[in-house]
């Protein structure tokens, strides 16, 4: 007979801050940064406001664990997309891209990013360069280099731009997502999320296939 594995006091504990910080991301998501308190975290969490500033000491500090959180989630899945080398630049393209951004379907994802292309740079301006440089630069980065690898293998074309290409790719899937709760006001805004994302790839990747014999780009 199977016994069932007793948890570790640190998985308990990695459990208890994952919880808190998800707590956190909806009270940030929903309130905004400046109108967020402690104590609304707190009570969304469930714990004491001391169980917090055991952890922080600002709110400020609060966010940005909350964001190295949001974005290790993010680069975790993206790492699966990245793992085999065999496939070509291409599929590892979608894949990372459908990993990244198709768990940003969400309310409270949506919303948080908001928050922080719209009010954090102001409000919070070193949260916000260190979001903005370990989250869509690295991002645009890491398909910045897949297109090298295409343009190796010869699968994209040699005077491709990869990098100005997966940086538009990226911030406008980014606005584009961050728009979408507006939709019932705006409804011009309104999109399927899945096809924002597989459309936006394959269009991206468009760009990058070499001219066929007899024809020229314009």
């Amino acid at each position: 007979m199977s016994r069932s594995r007793v948890p570790h006091p640190e998985d308990r504990a990695d459990a208890r801050m994952a919880s808190l910080l998800d707590a956190a991301l909806r009270v940030f998501a929903r309130r905004g940064y400046r109108a967020a308190r402690i104590d609304d975290v707190a009570d969304e969490a469930g714990v004491t406001k001391g169980a917090i500033y055991h952890y922080f000491d600002t709110k400020e500090a609060l966010l940005l664990r909350v964001i190295e959180h949001y974005q290790a989630r993010a680069f975790l899945r993206a790492e699966e997309a990245l793992r085999d080398t065999r496939l070509p630049a291409s599929t590892r393209i979608r894949s990372l891209v459908r990993k990244v951004f198709g768990r940003r379907s969400d309310e409270v994802g949506n919303s948080l990013l908001a928050l922080l292309i719209r009010n954090a740079a102001q409000e919070v301006p070193r949260v916000h360069d260190r979001w903005l440089r370990d989250g869509p630069a690295r991002l645009w980065t890491l398909i910045a280099g897949l297109v090298e690898e295409g343009k190796a293998r010869g699968e994209f074309r040699a005077d491709a731009d990869g990098e100005i290409g997966a940086r538009i790719l990226v911030s406008g899937l980014m606005l584009q997502l961050m728009w979408q709760p507006h939709a019932p006001g705006v409804t011009a805004v309104a999109a399927d999320v899945d096809r924002l994302i597989d459309s936006g790839v394959e269009l991206f990747l468009a760009g990058l296939r070499p001219v066929t014999p007899g024809r020229t780009r314009e």
